[in-house]
């Protein structure tokens, strides 16, 4: 068997049940295998692989489709003519997608299947590329798990028994509420998305839905710019920059100069200069 080259994992320690793999120019071939208890959800991005084998064309996925293996189904990974290929690997505990499935469709359910081993579907490519970079990426705690549920909405109706239940566009100012007045009141320390749609009163993806049509921001937006609202306030009542970092929950003071930046278009000094407009 030929050598993995250029394979790097994430992990996140705040993220359970979720792994990364990011493999760019390898010939490996994979033998029969399968994941105990884990979906794996591949992105090709260049050449081909056979899922299981040459000899069953149909499990051929080439750069822009997807695979989609559930847990404890024997698959195999073989180049198309042992040429590179560079691909990406998702991995979720399967209580964490049953979870999802549950919140979706808003019922109790059984574990979810995938009918299809490759699937050729943009939405879906982009929305799993963009998850890879959320959870890569610098982001907190609540934007990561937003992101999961959002990979899970779109996931979930690839499988056999998997349907999104509607949700309907009734008034929901009072959960609304409640869920703004929870993420304002804690900028000082990590919070989940179980938190605040616990705060909702609602489901986790029915609160991520009806969060984002009430307000126009998603959850961990709203409270980023709350940070930065409160930060002004407290900059201009003299507190030292270290302080007011430490006092809205930024991982150091690098990130909160980043993050006002950001949104102010201006560093903490150059809001409290007297030459700055």
């Amino acid at each position: 068997m030929k050598p993995i080259e250029n394979v790097t994992y994430w992990r996140d320690p705040e993220l359970e049940g979720v792994e990364i793999c990011r493999v760019d120019g390898s010939r490996h071939i994979f033998p029969d295998h399968s994941h105990d208890g884990i979906y794996a959800i591949g992105m090709m991005e260049s050449g081909g692989s056979y899922c299981l084998g040459p000899e069953k064309s149909y499990s051929l996925v080439s750069a822009g489709q997807i695979a989609l293996i559930n847990p404890n189904q024997v698959h195999s990974g073989v180049p198309v003519s042992d040429k590179q290929i560079s691909y990406r690997m998702i991995y979720f505990d399967m209580r964490l997608m049953a979870a999802a499935a549950g919140d979706i469709s808003r019922q109790p359910t059984a574990i979810p299947e995938f009918p299809y081993m490759v699937v050729g579907d943009p939405l879906l490519w982009c929305c799993l590329q963009r998850f890879c970079r959320v959870v890569q990426g610098p982001g907190d705690r609540l934007e990561k798990e937003s992101a999961i549920m959002d990979v899970m909405s779109h996931l979930v109706p690839f499988c056999a028994n998997g349907k999104a239940e509607s949700m309907p566009l009734r008034s929901a100012a009072r959960s609304i509420r409640h869920a703004k007045a929870f993420l304002s009141e804690h900028l000082d320390r990590k919070v989940s998305l179980e938190d605040v749609a616990r705060a909702a009163g609602l489901s986790r993806y029915h609160f991520l839905r009806v969060f984002k049509r009430e307000t126009g921001l998603p959850p961990h937006l709203f409270r980023t710019l709350r940070r930065i609202d409160q930060a002004r306030q407290l900059l201009r009542d003299g507190q030292p920059l270290a302080q007011t970092a430490l006092t809205l929950g930024f991982s150091d003071q690098s990130h909160f100069t980043n993050t006002f930046r950001k949104y102010t278009g201006a560093t903490p000094g150059q809001y409290l200069s007297e030459s700055s407009n």
